[in-house]
């Protein structure tokens, strides 16, 4: 399939774990056709930047580097690495974590994915992590829940849905809720009405036990994907649930959504 114009994958780093980020690239450099997207990454000022820049030279020798001077955290250094994806004239974005390796095939999932929704705006966002049981066929894609390990979305639904409420959905609406970007884009795809669109059996699992923000180590082994493997043959992906020129429902619902200041 034909990547979308200018397609990018964006990787927000903490600068501080330079071990993750060398396997978590180390993966990247082996997905067929990483070549033809267009890479950048995001970096806050932490205590490993010199480590963590050497790794990502390494890698991407090609890649634009942007350190931040100041820490923006897990909400907004995300965004801010969205932002700056479609800002370089991008049609599709990925949005990649330095602790989330990948499945060699993740980026012709996400071709298929941009390509064969990209006329859908009941379509949010393609993820590529699956935490459905094994087996699971490795062609098969479905709507499921929304994941932030490696996900890409659209100019118009970054411009139109996402990033107007990026801030305001992150924040729960009554206490106990959950904080957060992910729990925003989940309350952000019940207010419209749309769906993600993900791959069966996961293309990405997480390698982060130690060290992140909201890592649990005592909860780690059971957040994995249980169909996750690092090497698969290409497949001709194919959807269950219906895709195409699809109208988004409840558009006017986007209208009610808080959006960020």
């Amino acid at each position: 399939m034909t990547l979308p114009d200018g397609a990018a994958i964006v990787f927000t780093v903490s600068g501080e774990r330079p071990g993750y980020l060398a396997e978590t690239l180390a993966s990247w450099r082996r997905a067929r056709g990483v070549g033809r997207w267009r890479t950048a990454f995001l970096v806050e000022p932490g205590t490993r930047v010199p480590d963590c820049r050497a790794v990502i030279d390494g890698a991407f020798p090609d890649a634009e580097v942007v350190v931040h001077p100041e820490r923006r955290g897990v909400l907004a250094n995300p965004h801010a690495a969205l932002t700056h994806g479609f800002a370089g004239g991008a049609a599709f974005v990925v949005l990649a974590e330095e602790d989330i390796v990948v499945a060699d095939d993740v980026l012709e999932f996400l071709t298929w994915a941009a390509t064969t929704c990209r006329d859908d705006p009941s379509v949010l966002a393609a993820c590529a992590f699956s935490r459905l049981p094994a087996p699971q066929p490795s062609d098969l894609v479905t709507d499921g829940e929304f994941s932030p390990w490696v996900w890409g979305t659209w100019a118009d639904r970054w411009h139109d849905v996402l990033d107007p409420t990026w801030f305001a959905a992150a924040r729960a609406p009554e206490p106990g809720g959950g904080n957060g970007f992910d729990f925003g884009i989940a309350r952000t795809l019940a207010a419209t009405g749309r769906r993600v669109v993900i791959p069966r059996a996961s293309r990405s699992d997480d390698i982060g036990q130690y060290g992140g923000v909201h890592a649990v180590p005592a909860e780690y082994e059971a957040g994995r994907a249980a169909t996750f493997v690092a090497h698969r043959p290409p497949v001709r992906f194919r959807a269950t649930d219906p895709v195409g020129v699809r109208g988004a429902p409840r558009d006017e619902a986007a209208a009610r959504l808080p959006s960020s200041p």
